[in-house]
Parts: C-alpha cells; sequence; structure tokens
C-alpha cells in the first residue's frame, strides 16, 4: 500500500513538472515567456555584464541578447543596422538612458530591445506604425527598417528642436528612409494620437499617460497592438499593452511595472518642467554616467580573474 502511494505521488509530480514545461514552452512560442538568465546565472556577474564597457554597435547587440532581450533574429539584424551612436552622442553603447535635453530622454537599450519584442508580429513587413514621443528617432528607426519600403513608422514630437535633430540623426545613415517616405517625424502633440495617417498595425508610446488612452484604440486596426506605459508622475507606472483582436474584442493585460516621462501637452510645459527640473536633470544624468564608470572600475578589480567575458 505505501509503495503505491509513492508511486503515485512520483508520478503527479512528474506530471506536474511536464505540464510547467509545456507551458513554459508555450509562452515562449508566443513570446511571453521572458527567460532573463544570461550566461553566469546569478546576479553579481549579471552586474558585471551590465557594466562591462562596450565600443562598438556590436558588442552592445550581443549583450543585449546574452539577456534574451533580443529573441528574434530579425530584431537583431536592425539592431546591428543602427548604429545607436548615430542617436546618442555620449557613451552609446551603454545600457543606460541619456539625457536629450528639456526632461526627454531616450530609453535604453534593452528597454527599446524590449518593446520591440513585445510588437514583434506587429512589425511585419507593410505594417503601419505610430510612436508618440519619437525623441531621438533611434527607435522610428529601428522600426521602419522592420517594416521595410512598403510599410511606414509616424513619429510624433513636440519639442521641435528634438524633432529636428531627430530628422539629422536618422539623415546621417538612414537618409534613404527619409527619402522613401519609410519614416516621417512630425512636430505634433501626441496626446490625441494622428488619426490622419491610421488606422495602424501597432501605436507606441515612449511616455506615459496618466490614464489609459481610449481614444486611442479607434487609431488601431483589427488585430494591431496598443502599448502604452500608464501611471501618474510620482506613481507607479505599468506597462499596459491591448490587443484588439480581429473582430474588434479587446484584450489588455500589464507586462511590468515601468518608469517613462510623463506626457506633457505642448513646448511651453516641457520648457517650464526642465527649467523647475533641470538642475535635478542634469546631476541624475551626471550621476548614472558617473556611477556606471564607479561600477565598472570596481568590477574590473573585483572580476580580475575572469575578464575573458568581460573583454569579450
Amino acid at each position: 500500500m505505501n509503495i503505491n502511494l509513492v508511486y503515485i505521488a512520483v508520478l503527479f509530480v512528474l506530471c506536474y513538472i511536464g505540464q510547467n514545461e509545456s507551458k513554459k514552452k508555450w509562452r515562449i512560442c508566443c513570446g511571453k515567456y521572458k527567460q532573463r538568465r544570461g550566461p553566469f546565472g546569478d546576479n553579481n556577474m549579471k552586474q558585471k555584464s551590465l557594466y562591462r564597457y562596450r565600443d562598438n554597435n556590436t558588442n552592445m547587440v550581443n549583450y543585449l541578447q546574452d539577456w534574451r532581450y533580443i529573441q528574434w533574429q530579425r530584431i537583431k539584424d536592425v539592431f546591428l543596422k543602427v548604429d545607436r551612436k548615430d542617436f546618442v552622442y555620449d557613451m552609446p553603447y551603454q545600457d543606460i538612458p541619456k539625457h536629450l535635453g528639456f526632461c526627454s530622454w531616450t530609453s535604453s537599450p534593452h528597454t527599446i530591445a524590449h518593446i520591440l519584442d513585445l510588437c514583434y508580429l506587429n512589425l511585419h513587413r507593410g505594417a503601419k506604425v505610430l510612436e508618440i514621443g519619437s525623441g531621438s528617432g533611434y527607435l522610428a528607426t529601428l522600426m521602419a527598417h522592420l517594416v521595410g519600403p512598403t510599410g511606414h513608422v509616424t513619429g510624433l514630437e513636440h519639442m521641435m528642436d528634438i524633432a529636428i535633430e531627430s530628422i539629422a540623426n536618422i539623415s546621417t545613415n538612414h537618409i534613404d528612409l527619409i527619402a522613401n517616405e519609410t519614416i516621417e517625424i512630425i512636430h505634433k502633440d501626441g496626446r490625441n494620437g494622428h488619426e490622419e495617417g491610421g488606422p495602424y498595425d501597432c501605436i507606441i508610446a515612449s511616455c506615459a499617460f496618466p490614464e489609459w488612452p481610449t481614444h486611442l484604440e479607434d487609431q488601431l486596426k483589427n488585430g494591431g497592438r496598443l502599448v502604452v506605459p500608464v501611471g501618474r508622475e510620482g506613481e507607479l507606472q505599468n506597462l499596459t499593452i491591448m490587443d484588439k483582436l480581429l473582430l474588434g474584442t479587446k484584450y489588455w493585460f500589464v507586462e511590468e511595472p515601468c518608469s517613462f516621462e510623463p506626457i506633457m501637452a505642448n513646448e511651453e510645459e516641457q520648457i517650464k518642467r526642465f527649467e523647475e527640473n533641470k538642475h535635478f536633470v542634469t546631476i541624475t544624468d551626471n550621476l548614472t554616467t558617473t556611477t556606471f564608470k564607479m561600477d565598472s572600475n570596481w568590477i574590473k578589480s573585483e572580476y580580475a580573474n575572469d575578464l575573458s567575458y568581460y573583454r569579450r
């Protein structure tokens, strides 16, 4: 009797493990499972990988792939094609956000890779995409290469200086995207989207809305995806996703907590915010860079016997 109970218990455990593995494989196939465990397997070594100095775009892409932020070959190819130094001038290959001016920031590479991974199925050839808060133009350029010459990416940026600079950034090595009208940067308040260019296969907000923007749902195609950071300034934000299914049914889910700059109404409001916080912004940007360099030097000394990967 006791032996039979043992057999039943073992069988139950094996079935439970098998069921979890099946679910895990299914979530990987659907792009919903993110296994972030990299080549080391512990937090100290992951920190070492994060702060490893990278002097070229290929090393940055390899880092993103090592940590499973890049999980598709097409996404890796466009990351290799678009050099981040064309859009970020100070320490472009490090996995940190950088200040563009006027309280506008460009997201860290792993954040951008994660967003592309979430929208991968909607960034197919010929897709129409809208980015609200296009900033430096880096994400818009990556998406333009994904959707190809038959697709179209519209970037909305309400700061004139940043919009002009982003066009210059794109023109450095990707002027064909502008000439062929694959990418378009518009100086405009993005809070209401851009209905004239819709409907879209994918809408991405690179800034946080205080509440869920229901008005953007109508600018999305059936089968499209809407990705928006939601949360008021000073409160917890959530990267929220809405899928508009083929029959028009809507499905929401929260991907993860996040931190984005709040969306602003106009240039005057943005400049006022910058004037009120410019000392904090400058200190934060400098502190990010300084902390990176300090941690990088600490890791070099802490892991002096294991620099083979560090120099990779």
